[in-house]
């Protein structure tokens, strides 16, 4: 039985590397197993390095915790043992993070290709007991190694948040790079302070290295006197403080290039205006300026006076609705020796109906990759570049913003086959797995890590055996059933501007304001809050027209279709679950996690009819049209009010639920009792103004 559970309750469970008793006793092994017992032995080369020794650390941890046998490390132990070493001829395990474990009668052997292949060996056995949930390992030669270099995430307990269980949680799963947004050195992009030296250290020796997103206006044009001067003051004090880094992702958005190409406008996007008058161009952020080239290559040989192998990446982020050939000429312009990072499902156009709609930002409905994408990775392979995308793969998109991860294991397959063939396809070489939202912990995530190494078993397999592991084996075919129906309903959803930055991203505390504007009223910001509470009012619904997109008209008529098909599957699944009789915690915060995505459904069609209410009342001159237009606005509001009190006994339960990395709080309790505050001014104030009949 779920308990309540206060703000940030959920971070105590993160700080837990390892799972307390996950051993079953009741369990005998097979004949083929080989059993790990007490007094086991995990022998080390004398001069293994810092990462084979904290990998060691965490496993002789990991059976101490989980599965109750006492261990130690050792030297010359060779019975009743793991011996570790490295070698580069491990067949098919030859290459970055391999390993090859061996089983004989009474020990073990793990050959790691590299320092990290090691570590991952060892974590990769602890995912093997907690599947079986017992010290007992099938006798076989495992051989396994990344498909993907790059691997870049950010923390579950914060946006600038790494403990040295977040470092060890980023590594079980195969992630090396952490993706850290700064303006100086040791200041955040959120003005906190932040120890980067000591980060790199400390990441270092779980095998994990920082890149670094600085958040700076590039104000120097390379044509610029003194332009290498500037770049070299900017980069250059930031290695020589952390000279550990691993490299620098360049994206024009944060980094706001004073281009000079004359059809871009100026750097930011509000500075493109004369007298209050759009200039109609836009900002270098989101155009392909021909003269970014020449810019990546000052900053590179800027940053590479301090460090010659440091990474550089390069993104064309935000760049979807710029003509194809302009951004196709300027891949083509790139230095050939950085990396490409690019969208994967972004600007995805596709019919609904006769509708055309277009993908905003992040989406599971669409596994990718997109139009887009393509069109750049192909020029990009061409010239012989690696790509990197932003696949979210870690577990979440903008489907739902304040949710730990999206339950939809079969859809997140679909996205995880389409990666493989862009790795053969394309040359995808690493892989963004989230943005500031980071990861978090569930089994979505633990399949995600199967799909990113060479394995025997098919995705399909595996996904049965996480959730016999984690829902009980009687409950596996209610459990996968439900999740197919919910893999179905994300397919549903809208992808649009208007939710992924409205009802969606923030849940049912998303206000609904009668007023367009919202009267300038938004929910009191949290300290710490990276985002405030930007988002908190509906008039992100806009009247304008999009060249790529159909009118808003349509497009808003098809986004009430898609979350009214949305939210009834998800519902259709939550039945499904509900009609289980002897559900243990795992599958009973599942199902609050379905309701709370459920409910968050019903905030965004509640958005979308009051959107479409306010306009028709005004622009009708019929008195009792606009009459009905507010009973009908009554009868909503209440709706939401019903919504919103039945949403809070599910955030109770779970501390997770409402809350992101980088925005905090956004839909816990307190949120949501503002909300019913607000829904109260709109029943007594805002549509008192619309509702003639109680004027006078």
């Amino acid at each position: 039985m779920l308990k309540k559970e206060n703000r940030y309750d959920f971070k105590k469970e993160l700080l837990q590397i390892h799972k307390k008793n996950v051993r079953d006793h009741s369990l005998v092994p097979n004949e083929n197993e080989f059993v790990i017992a007490d007094n086991f032995y995990i022998t080390v080369p004398r001069d293994a390095d810092d990462v084979i020794l904290t990998a060691v650390r965490d496993f002789n941890d990991y059976l101490w915790t989980s599965m109750n046998v006492s261990s130690s490390p050792s030297y010359t132990a060779s019975e009743n043992c793991i011996k570790i070493s490295l070698n580069q001829d491990i067949e098919d395990a030859s290459g970055y993070m391999g390993y090859r474990i061996t089983f004989y009668d009474n020990y073990i052997t793990l050959e790691g290709y590299d320092n990290v292949g090691v570590a991952q060996g060892l974590y990769f056995l602890e995912d093997l007991m907690n599947l079986r949930k017992a010290p007992y390992l099938k006798k076989k030669t495992i051989k396994s190694k990344a498909i993907y270099e790059y691997r870049a995430a950010q923390s579950p307990l914060g946006m600038f948040e790494f403990t040295d269980e977040c470092l060890a949680m980023m590594a079980h799963r195969g992630y090396n790079i952490i993706s850290l947004w700064i303006k100086d050195v040791n200041l955040t992009n959120r003005d906190d302070y932040i120890d980067m030296p000591l980060l790199c250290e400390r990441a270092e020796k779980y095998g994990i290295g920082i890149m670094i997103m600085l958040y700076k206006n590039h104000s120097a044009h390379p044509d610029d006197e003194g332009a290498e001067e500037f770049y070299d003051n900017m980069y250059g004090k930031i290695f020589e403080a952390c000279p550990k880094i691993r490299g620098v992702s360049l994206i024009g958005e944060a980094n706001h290039f004073s281009s000079r190409d004359p059809r871009a406008g100026k750097a930011p996007h509000s500075a493109n205006v004369i007298d209050n008058i759009p200039t109609g161009k836009m900002s270098p952020g989101f155009f392909p300026c021909s003269d970014y080239p020449e810019w990546v290559r000052l900053i590179q040989k800027c940053i590479r006076k301090h460090n010659k192998d440091a990474i550089i990446t390069f993104s064309s982020y935000n760049w979807g609705l710029a003509p194809k050939e302009a951004r196709v000429e300027l891949i083509k312009n790139l230095p050939e020796d950085i990396y490409l990072a690019l969208g994967w499902e972004m600007y995805e156009k596709f019919k609904v109906g006769d509708a055309t709609i277009g993908v905003a930002d992040y989406t599971l409905r669409i596994p990718g990759p997109s139009e887009y994408f393509k069109s750049e990775a192909e020029i990009a392979k061409q010239r012989g570049m690696k790509v990197l995308a932003t696949v979210n793969s870690a577990g979440r998109t903008w489907d739902f913003g304040v949710i730990p991860y999206e339950p939809m294991p079969h859809q997140w397959i679909k996205r995880f086959r389409s990666m493989l063939d862009a790795r053969e396809n394309y040359n995808l070489y690493g892989l963004n797995e989230c943005i500031h939202y980071g990861f978090h912990p569930s089994f979505v995530n633990d399949l995600e890590k199967w799909a990113t190494f060479t394995h025997e078993e098919g995705l399909e397999e595996i996904l049965e055996a996480l959730l016999i592991r984690d829902f009980e084996e009687k409950n596996y075919s209610e459990v996968n059933r439900a999740l197919e129906i919910w893999s179905e309903a994300i397919q549903h959803i809208p992808p649009a501007y208007e939710l992924q930055y409205g009802a969606l991203r923030v849940g049912p505390a998303y206000p609904l304001w009668l007023r367009a504007d919202g009267g300038g009223n938004k929910k009191p910001d949290d300290a710490g809050a990276m985002f405030g509470h930007s988002g908190m009012y509906t008039g992100s619904y806009s009247t304008g027209f999009f060249d790529e997109y159909d009118s808003p008209g349509r497009r808003v008529h098809v986004n009430l279709q898609g979350i009214k098909e949305t939210g009834a599957l998800l519902l259709e699944g939550l039945n499904v679950l509900e009609e289980i009789k002897e559900p243990n915690d795992n599958l009973l915060r599942l199902i609050n996690l379905g309701k709370f995505m459920y409910r968050t459904c019903i905030t965004a069609e509640h958005v979308i009819r009051i959107y479409l209410l306010v306009q028709k009342s005004l622009v009708t001159y019929d008195k009792e049209a606009r009459l009905a237009y507010a009973k009908e606005m009554r009868e909503i509001l209440l709706a939401e009010k019903d919504n919103v009190e039945k949403t809070i006994p599910i955030v109770q339960l779970d501390s997770r639920l409402g809350w992101e990395p980088s925005m905090e709080y956004q839909c816990d309790e307190k949120c949501l009792r503002w909300k019913l505050r607000q829904l109260e001014h709109e029943l007594n104030i805002s549509l008192w103004r619309i509702d003639e009949t109680n004027k006078y």
